[in-house]
């Protein structure tokens, strides 16, 4: 067995005993201790602030997360690399004993620096594999607390999120809305820009957490593929203020969301 798969092994092992919780968890936990959740929000002030709202959301969840990352990695990953490369350790323990502790940590660490280089890489793209769906499910959250209705996708489709639900985009593809939750437009955003246009919906949205989007890209989806992109209120107005088919978010919440709302009824 190679390193790559060593440390995968020994990184699911610390996934399994010491679990991280849930997405679902990790939002509610969240969106609790930000005071967002009924009745302490009016259902009526959610839309409003619904860029605050979902960039505070955005913020403090990768906050709960690093606290349940400190308490399952901290511990976990020097517990299994004690396990599962004990002759290393013992190696620091004699170079302690005889030159100092200093000289003993340098040794352990010199030893386990590749590996423990791939399990922290590990850690960031487990973050990176569930940061999208967190995102998805703040976005739902506020919806729920806003009171508009939405269908979530189940299957594995770039189409995250239908308002007010599937039925009536069936029906009556004018007045239903189309979401795609992204987190990020760095990797693989051109296969979800071509299969958001092959739906041939007027109002197809590409919701992000992306502040640092290229001109290119957004030529590109809004341009080429008649996408409405939806970014941080503050990235619309510095990077984007002439682009009719870039919004921020309380654009789209206040206005292109309110219009169609009032069709649905």
């Amino acid at each position: 067995m190679n390193e790559r798969d060593e440390i995968k092994k020994l990184m699911q092992r610390v996934r399994r005993t010491r679990a991280l919780p849930s997405s679902v968890n990790v939002v509610k936990e969240t969106f609790e201790r930000l005071g967002y959740t009924s009745p302490g929000v009016n259902s009526e002030e959610v839309l409003p602030r619904f860029n605050e709202m979902l960039r505070k959301a955005w913020l403090e969840t990768l906050r709960t997360l690093e606290k349940y990352e400190q308490g399952s990695y901290a511990e976990g990953i020097p517990e299994e690399f004690i396990r599962a490369y004990p002759n290393e350790l013992a190696t620091a323990e004699q170079t302690a004993l005889q030159q100092g502790f200093d000289a003993g940590v340098v040794v352990l660490f010199k030893g386990w620096y590749p590996r423990l280089r791939r399990a922290f890489l590990s850690v960031s793209q487990g973050r990176m594999a569930r940061g999208g769906k967190d995102f998805e499910l703040q976005i739902e959250t506020l919806l729920s607390l806003a009171e508009v209705p939405f269908y979530s996708q189940e299957r594995k489709e770039r189409t995250d999120l239908i308002l007010p639900n599937l039925e009536t985009h069936q029906i009556n593809r004018t007045i239903s809305v189309v979401v795609s939750v992204k987190r990020t437009l760095r990797e693989r955003w051109a296969e979800v820009a071509e299969e958001l246009f092959n739906l041939r919906s007027p109002n197809v949205f590409l919701f992000t957490a992306d502040d640092s989007i290229s001109d290119d890209k957004v030529r590109r989806i809004c341009g080429q593929y008649n996408i409405h992109l939806v970014v941080w209120d503050e990235v619309k107005e510095k990077r984007f203020p002439d682009q009719p088919l870039v919004l921020g978010y309380t654009e789209w919440a206040v206005k292109r969301l309110d219009v169609l709302r009032q069709r649905w009824k």
